[in-house]
């Protein structure tokens, strides 16, 4: 998986937005790079580097996300009658799929994930702000 300046195309509803997508096993994945006191190159080397430990990065991502929503699910969310069972965290890990990574700034990373309709069908969202770790996490849609 690599980001390749010839095969990104530019967001036409903003001036510094670049996008392409990644194949990463079955599942297609769109990447944004928001330039904000970056080059482009460079905002391409951030983005290859990130996809050149993308195992790595995707496990934190998705650790941060089952860390912050795994019991609120079971909790609040789950409905036997309505086809959405209590889950073990592998369950529920399983459930998650990547749809979008978005680049912002130097170190601002966004890993927006599809959840399966565990909630609604909302996104959920895990959050690096020094492009190696995940610490926050927010719930959107």
């Amino acid at each position: 998986m690599k980001i390749i300046k010839d095969t990104l195309t530019k967001d036409p509803r903003t001036d510094d937005c670049y996008r392409t997508t990644i194949l990463s096993g079955q599942n297609t994945i769109d990447i944004s790079l928001n330039l904000d006191e970056i080059s482009l190159d460079d905002m391409i080397a951030l983005g290859n580097s990130f996809l050149d430990d993308f195992e790595n990065k995707e496990k934190k991502a998705t650790d941060e996300i089952v860390s912050a929503f795994y019991e609120n699910y079971n909790e609040n969310w789950a409905d036997e009658e309505n086809g959405y069972p209590v889950l073990n965290a592998e369950e529920f890990r399983r459930k998650l799929t990547i749809t979008t990574i978005d680049f912002y700034a130097k170190n601002l990373i966004d890993v927006t994930y599809k959840e399966g309709g565990m909630f609604g069908n909302h996104y959920l969202i895990a959050q690096s702000y020094d492009g190696e770790n995940f610490v926050d996490t927010t719930m959107f849609g």
